[in-house]
């Protein structure tokens, strides 16, 4: 399955290899690699440029390494995305809008899909949040809420690329501005609308309406960039 390579740029070609066996259909999520002792003899490099190897892929989320059990190739890519995208940020000195803007572009259309496919199932889920939503007094609890009613939605789009880059952006947000969903729900002017901004987002997904349900997501999006707008970025 592996080959000998060059002693060059050994990550990236081993990381080429890991891509083209995922390809080819001979890797998938979870399975286990082989140990840094026979990795090496596939590969005619040594244990300890395997062991650099692996650090390097474990790094970037491609692998987990579990102690006492080996190497595998990663099941769960929600949190891959963050470091990466929290270094980019940093090293490009973006804004706060800039990471916004990319979850409400991934928010809405996330909606539109969710709403093409959504299931009774997946709408009771939903609903039961915005009704435990609307009746809990700690704000705490409420901003925990409302991250599961979105990342409910973002599962119910089915589309994996949006899903992990959208809890990405996310958690890049609340990152960057700690206790954000709380301060927001807090907020005296918006906290008040965000219910019924959720009703409405949720109407639309049981009528089965894409475009309502992503006008409904944008007017959601309107007032949290109006809230983001106005924050500064913890750099501490």
């Amino acid at each position: 399955m592996f080959k000998e390579i060059a002693h060059t740029k050994i990550y990236l070609q081993i990381l080429e290899q890991i891509k083209e066996n995922i390809i080819q259909g001979n890797l998938k999520s979870g399975d286990r690699l082989p140990s840094e002792r026979q990795w090496a003899e596939q590969l005619g490099v040594s244990r300890a440029t395997i062991r650099e190897a692996i650090r390097a892929l474990e790094m970037i989320g491609l692998v987990v390494c579990q102690q006492g059990e080996g190497n595998f190739i990663a099941e769960n890519f929600e949190n891959t995305l963050t470091q990466p995208l929290t270094i980019m940020f940093w090293l490009s000195k973006g804004e706060l809008r800039e990471v916004q803007e990319l979850r409400r572009a991934l928010e809405t259309e996330a909606a539109k899909l969710a709403a093409k496919k959504m299931t009774p199932e997946r709408f009771a889920s939903l609903e039961k949040i915005c009704d435990t939503i609307e009746t809990e007094t700690d704000e705490s609890v409420r901003a925990e809420l409302d991250k599961r009613f979105h990342y409910e939605i973002a599962m119910a789009s089915e589309n994996k690329m949006i899903h992990n880059v959208l809890l990405s952006s996310a958690t890049l947000i609340e990152a960057l501005i700690k206790d954000i969903r709380i301060a927001i729900l807090d907020d005296t002017q918006r906290g008040p609308v965000i219910d019924k901004q959720h009703r409405k987002i949720l109407n639309a997904l049981k009528a089965k309406e894409p475009l309502n349900a992503a006008f409904a997501m944008s007017q959601h999006m309107d007032l949290i960039d109006g809230f983001v707008a106005g924050l500064k970025i913890d750099e501490h």
